[in-house]
């Protein structure tokens, strides 16, 4: 039993229009649009779907987060590396809690908290990249011509990397992830949440399971861009369509990431990433203390008027 990644994220937005607009100039391929929702899909197979808020099909809701609204993500499928093992996660989740299976073959229950979770055989491909020579001192990759990066171009994100819940019980919703469906714990943040990877992969974390006092809910959704000029001309690129900076971009203590947070009418937050940490069987689980004045949440802040902002903090510019 192998968890590999997000294969599927279910919204129920209460602005279609905006949610489609705002998903189609964040690079992902529409592939239908009608009046009761919509589909997109990125570059290594994996969906997003956009319901209407009171579509009676979608399972309810589970958020205490005010500002958020009505729209938000209600169903988070995970990809399973073979059907033995999506057989062996519905066997261990029957055991005390009610699983159901769709026509398609996946499997839908909910975790400890009772956030909607589904499972299904992975369709999740390795999108082909290829990186840009770079150069640094004494180290000449590229000669002779200018950097990609020189020329504004269109970029698109590669896969949904991780996804983030506020979670005031995160050491208990931790348990049920690592102790029942194989997650790994990469870093504690002691008092304010645990970062999770998926057994199936080396990413430094699939899942935060993060405090902010009583909320709770979905809080965003990361995708993974090739590199960080393809983070800096996304985020500009968002901004110059009238789409609203959360915080970023900025490099991560956490994970090492350079992030770009935007807010998303879809539902909490759209985080474009690269440069995350590749995580193994050798990676040593780390403990920070916000309290701690050697934590600080991130390296740099490209905007000063930003500091100590942390993502999905609330702010009027």
């Amino acid at each position: 039993m192998r968890i590999s990644g997000i294969d599927a994220l279910d919204y129920a937005v209460e602005d279609l229009d905006q949610a489609v607009r705002f998903y189609r100039d964040w690079g992902l391929d529409l592939q239908s649009n009608d009046a009761s929702g919509a589909e997109f899909t990125l570059a290594d197979g994996a969906t997003i779907r956009l319901r209407r808020a009171d579509d009676p099909d979608l399972p309810p809701a589970l958020i205490n987060w005010a500002h958020l609204g009505g729209s938000t993500v209600r169903e988070v499928t995970w990809g399973v590396d073979s059907a033995a093992g999506l057989d062996a996660i519905g066997a261990e989740l029957s055991k005390d809690r009610a699983v159901t299976s769709k026509s398609d073959g996946s499997l839908h229950t909910t975790d400890d908290l009772g956030f909607h979770i589904a499972f299904r055989v992975g369709v999740r491909g390795k999108p082909k990249t290829d990186l840009p020579d770079t150069n640094s001192v004494d180290n000449a990759a590229r000669r002779n011509i200018p950097a990609e990066g020189a020329t504004r171009m269109n970029v698109k994100p590669l896969r949904m990397g991780h996804i983030v819940f506020w979670t005031p019980d995160f050491k208990s919703a931790a348990s049920f992830y690592a102790g029942r469906l194989g997650f790994r714990i990469t870093d504690n943040v002691t008092g304010g949440g645990i970062f999770l990877r998926c057994a199936g992969t080396n990413d430094h974390h699939n899942l935060l399971l993060q405090s902010g006092g009583d909320y709770l809910g979905f809080q965003h959704v990361a995708f993974e861009f090739r590199d960080f000029d393809a983070v800096m001309l996304h985020g500009a690129h968002m901004e110059k369509n009238g789409w609203r900076t959360n915080v970023g971009p900025l490099r991560h203590n956490i994970g090492s990431s350079i992030s770009w947070y935007i807010w998303n009418p879809a539902g909490g937050l759209a985080e474009a990433y690269c440069d995350m940490d590749y995580a193994d069987d050798d990676w040593v689980v780390r403990d920070f203390n916000p309290e701690d004045p050697s934590f600080y949440g991130h390296s740099w802040n490209a905007r000063p008027e930003q500091a100590g902002r942390r993502p999905a903090d609330l702010h009027d510019d």
